[in-house]
């Protein structure tokens, strides 16, 4: 009886396939979380972006009475916002609509924060 030790090739196989298999998922799982983490950072510095923008409204730099667009040019040029004020039934608030867009794997992603403010008069 003649014993030999050691894998048959099939069995090397077998193990081959199983490993390039596992490789290949978790090789899946780094590329989603590096994705969902581009997309938060990225959500991040719209919301960040928005805040700087209402704190403008806030301090009068920008006007509550008009639409306004612009980008934010020279810190973050990839990022664009648009301003839309509009009239509410109660008397002296404004309802301020700012809109951040901006491209994330060829496709318009926006981030939208809504305020109310108290309308400024030409006294303030």
């Amino acid at each position: 009886m003649n014993r030999r030790s050691g894998f048959t090739l099939i069995e090397v196989l077998v193990s081959l396939v199983v490993v390039t298999a596992s490789l290949t998922i978790i090789a899946q799982g780094f590329l989603t979380g590096g994705r969902a983490s581009v997309v938060s950072q990225n959500e991040t510095i719209a919301t960040m972006l928005a805040e700087s923008k209402m704190a403008e409204l806030e301090a009068g730099i920008l006007s509550t009475q008009m639409s306004d667009q612009g980008t934010f040019e020279p810190e973050r040029p990839d990022f664009s916002w648009s301003l839309e004020p509009e009239s509410t039934e109660t008397t002296g608030l404004s309802k301020m609509t700012l809109t951040v867009t901006w491209k994330e794997r060829n496709e318009d992603r926006t981030f939208t924060l809504v305020r109310l403010m108290k309308e400024r008069t030409t006294s303030e």
